[in-house]
């Protein structure tokens, strides 16, 4: 039999009563704390086999997009939007649904997939290209104030130089020659040597005039 001294029969009883006060709290936490991490592991499991059938739907679309069946890219479209709305997927569906919009001249519905890639906020990339699209939209509409606004926040840093050409763009459809010039000057400064974009915007500011 075993035996104890004093000191651990003391230790022995304290632990017992802790256990009689506290048993039932510590089995509570223990028992939270696995189910938690089971539940994160279930939902970390629900998550990637979410991505990996958008991936998959995504694909398909994909292998559509040079075919002339606009139905079916559009269907595919769709699928990923309301299906898979919460992954990086659904945003690149609504950019390509908002061109097949844009295309058919359905302006409104467009800039409203537009929108709800930016109201997403997934991926600072993709808000600006949004961003960009939809001003170009609000300008081929003539809602000049809305184009601008369309623009608001910060860009990403690779598409800042798009965004003052964008800002140029809109002061010229307005006949704001100065305000456009200025604009363009600043995507000139913004746009990485090489990138072939600085050529266009050079070909915008020679169409303003001499200043």
């Amino acid at each position: 039999m075993a035996t104890f001294d004093l000191d651990e029969q003391e230790q022995l009883d304290a632990l017992q009563q802790f256990w009689r006060s506290y048993g039932r709290i510590v089995v509570a936490v223990v028992l939270s704390v696995v189910v938690g991490f089971g539940g994160t592991k279930w939902w970390e499991h629900q998550v990637n086999t979410k991505a990996q059938s958008a991936s998959a739907t995504f694909n398909k679309l994909e292998a559509v997009q040079a075919s002339e069946d606009v139905g079916l890219v559009s269907s595919l479209s769709e699928e990923l939007i309301t299906e898979y709305g919460d992954t990086y997927y659904a945003d690149l569906a609504r950019l390509n649904a908002a061109k097949i919009k844009a295309d058919n001249g359905n302006y409104i519905e467009a800039i409203d997939l537009l929108r709800g890639i930016v109201s997403d906020a997934r991926d600072s990339s993709m808000v600006s290209l949004a961003k960009l699209r939809m001003g170009a939209l609000y300008v081929m509409t003539e809602q000049f104030d809305l184009a601008m606004t369309a623009l608001d926040g910060d860009a990403d840093a690779s598409m800042s130089g798009l965004f003052a050409d964008m800002r140029g763009d809109i002061y010229a459809a307005q006949a704001m020659n100065d305000e456009a010039f200025a604009s363009y000057q600043e995507a000139l400064s913004l746009l990485q040597e090489g990138n072939p974009w600085v050529d266009i915007v050079q070909i915008k500011i020679d169409s303003l005039g001499s200043r």
